[in-house]
């Protein structure tokens, strides 16, 4: 509570009535002659004790939607208005007049003022909003890249499953039917190549080496794990270099179809030891040439060139 011999600033009204600057201005400005002041000028300008009441009813009033003009009638009846001369004294017309300019003046440097502060106010408000929302996109760029390096891992994890789970099911495969075969080691790493009409032989090469028949199975084995249909894979030895691959394949409705792919280790003219796909049949059909072509790009696309 302000003593009544109390003088105080217009910013020190505006911070003990939780009245916001720019609105403390407005009301000084408005209601200039129900609000009384003691002396200096411009940012000097002190206020007595009995200004905040007459602050306080005019910020009462406009949060309780009166217009100005009823404000101001509401303050002649209740506050008389301030004349700062004794009774019957009057300023001569020049000096009331630059008494005004000045007091404008006055008000406008404080006015302007207490803007500059509310504004600096803002302007640090925002700066720490521009630090947090850095501050949590910096946190959630982090989460993103953790999370994709997970996802990339459980990839890796369920690929190298389903790897293990075909060697195991080919090894099962391998002991229960003596007259099937699966090729070794060497045979499953070299390239894999086709011919075409002029007995050329074309092969893949991507980043890592040249696309083998190790790879291919990869890749059906990759789709069949991705996909709703059921896949078989069964080896026999086809003579004395060669094995047919036998693909089988099943959709939940049980239709399906029998890929049978005839392959031969050969060597090429410049003396590469290559695996050959020598003949593909479809449900017993055999495929012509041409379309080992079209396969061969296909794989081509796949693969990392």
């Amino acid at each position: 509570m302000a003593s009544s011999s109390e003088y105080l600033s217009l910013r020190e009204i505006g911070r003990r009535l939780n009245i916001p600057p720019s609105s403390v201005a407005y009301y000084k400005d408005r209601f200039s002659q129900f609000i009384p002041q003691q002396g200096g000028s411009g940012r000097r300008i002190r206020y007595p004790a009995d200004a905040i009441p007459v602050f306080k009813e005019i910020r009462h009033m406009f949060n309780n939607n009166y217009s100005a003009e009823q404000v101001e009638r509401d303050l002649a009846r209740k506050f008389s208005p301030v004349c700062d001369l004794p009774h019957g004294q009057a300023e001569p017309q020049s000096v009331a007049e630059l008494a005004g300019v000045v007091e404008k003046l006055s008000g406008l440097l404080d006015t302007q003022a207490l803007f500059r502060a509310e504004i600096d106010s803002l302007r640090g408000e925002l700066s720490t909003l521009k630090e947090e929302k850095e501050r949590i996109e910096a946190r959630y760029r982090d989460e993103i890249a953790r999370l994709e390096s997970e996802v990339e891992a459980l990839r890796a994890e369920r690929a190298a499953m389903f790897e293990e789970i075909w060697e195991r099911i080919d090894r099962s495969a391998d002991a229960g039917a003596k007259r099937s075969a699966r090729p070794g080691a060497g045979f499953m790493q070299r390239p894999l190549v086709v011919t075409n009409d002029k007995g050329e032989y074309l092969g893949v090469a991507g980043k890592h080496g040249h696309f083998s028949l190790q790879e291919f199975v990869r890749i059906v084995r990759g789709n069949a794990g991705d996909s709703q249909r059921q896949v078989a894979m069964r080896w026999t030895a086809a003579g004395k270099d060669g094995y047919v691959l036998t693909l089988t394949t099943k959709d939940p409705a049980g239709q399906g179809h029998e890929h049978a792919i005839e392959l031969q280790e050969t060597v090429t003219p410049s003396g590469n030891r290559v695996v050959r796909i020598a003949k593909l049949t479809i449900d017993g059909n055999p495929v012509p040439d041409p379309f080992l072509m079209v396969l061969f790009r296909k794989i081509r696309d796949g693969f990392d060139v």
